[in-house]
């Protein structure tokens, strides 16, 4: 028997407001949202037979907010308190699948807005405090393709603007404790198979097109908390797999086209401040193996990057942390058909980058980075394989800073 089994459970508690201005006279936007209660959403699908496809998702958020319009100017200040737990499980069972797939996230807080031909002024300022948890479980005896996304981030912010300017300030605080975790056990796959986990405090982005578009950033983690992702992999005959936990204090990024660009500016630069402790795991264990595998672990305390293509970008940027930025990646397993096989372990405390793709003009970078770390910073790696091709990486770094122009 044929069956498709999609199901999804979605929990948006507190409050969850929508300030739109659809092409209408009303272009500015006010919400004020504070949560005190517990967030919870848990997806089970049990997979008893064969199933064409199978699907798992659940979504938890704090507050959500929403300031957008379709076209033409728009102004959004949005308040967003979030003092609770917020968790969100998936879990996918059962026998095989042709494409299984799981997806679960929770939030804080989250916010986003942006207008298209119009000017965007977008501010955006979060607290989080408690527990905000993602996990995520599949067993399954096989399945064609498999995918699973586990993504757990206190804060979330984020605008877009289109052939007109943006001018956008995100204030982000975190007293959060953060988990993700992934745990799979997919005995046979058939094509490829991922695993994508991801744990954060403070997040913001920015993108656009054809935009001028100003950004800035003020983010800060508390000391005494942690942010935490770990994957947990394992599969009898596996064909093409890719396992990446990645987990940050503070991530401020943008993405522009055709436009100038900056993240922070002179006088008033974006600001990063980490004491969160940072623990990214992954773990991978293949009875046999073809094609390629890899484990992948990445931590950050403070990461700020902007990229642009075909205008002059700045960046202007404060980093400082103080926590412990720690990774661990072990791979494990044997290849009878000459598969190729990867670990990495990759730890910074502070990262910093402006790069312009100019190939088609004369666009520049520029600005300034201050970065000052005093944790500690370490990557540990692991591997055992027999049959193959195998490598491993493992990198610790303290401060990294890049400003590059590519082209001719």
């Amino acid at each position: 028997m044929t069956r498709i089994v999609t199901t999804t459970a979605l929990a948006l508690a507190g409050s969850a407001a929508v300030a739109a201005a659809q092409d209408s006279d009303a272009e500015t936007g006010v919400i004020d949202q504070v949560q005190f209660g517990d967030v919870f959403s848990n997806m089970d699908v049990q997979v008893p037979e064969y199933t064409v496809n199978a699907a798992s998702m659940a979504t938890t958020m704090g507050n959500t907010a929403y300031a957008s319009r379709v076209s033409g100017d728009v102004s959004a200040e949005i308040s967003q308190q979030f003092d609770a737990d917020a968790t969100a499980e998936t879990s996918l069972t059962g026998t095989t699948a042709g494409n299984a797939v799981t997806n679960t996230i929770s939030y804080g807080n989250a916010a986003s807005g942006g207008t298209d031909y119009g000017y965007n002024d977008y501010r955006a300022e979060q607290s989080a405090a408690g527990n905000v948890n993602a996990s995520t479980r599949m067993d399954l005896d096989g399945a064609y393709y498999a995918s699973t996304g586990t993504t757990a981030i206190a804060n979330v912010s984020s605008t877009d603007n289109n052939f007109g300017t943006s001018v956008a300030d995100q204030v982000q605080s975190s007293s959060a404790n953060v988990t993700a975790e992934t745990d799979a056990d997919v005995l046979v796959n058939g094509g490829y198979t991922s695993y994508a986990t991801t744990a954060g405090a403070n997040a913001t982005t920015a993108t656009g097109y054809t935009s001028t578009n100003y950004n800035r950033a003020r983010q800060s983690t508390e000391a005494g908390t942690t942010v935490q992702a770990a994957s947990d992999v394992y599969m009898q005959e596996a064909t093409d797999v890719s396992a990446i936990s990645s987990g940050f204090g503070n991530s401020a990024t943008v993405h522009n086209e055709w436009g100038y660009a900056t993240l922070g500016v002179e006088g008033a630069p974006t600001v990063q401040t980490n004491a969160a402790d940072i623990d990214t795991q992954s773990y991978v264990t293949l009875d046999n193996w073809s094609g390629y595998a890899s484990s992948s672990a990445y931590g950050v305390g403070n990461s700020a990057l902007i990229s642009n293509v075909g205008s002059d970008t700045a960046i202007y940027a404060d980093q400082y942390n103080s926590g412990t930025v720690g990774t661990q990646a072990s791979f494990n397993g044997q290849s009878m058909t000459g598969g190729t096989g990867a670990v990495t372990a990759s730890s910074i405390g502070n990262a910093a980058s402006a790069t312009v793709c100019n190939y088609c003009s004369d666009g520049a970078v520029g600005g300034r980075i201050n970065q000052t770390n005093d944790g500690n910073t370490y990557a540990y790696g692991q591997t055992t394989s027999s049959g193959g091709t195998i490598s491993g990486s493992a990198t610790a770094i303290g401060n990294s800073a890049t400003l590059q122009s590519a082209g001719d």
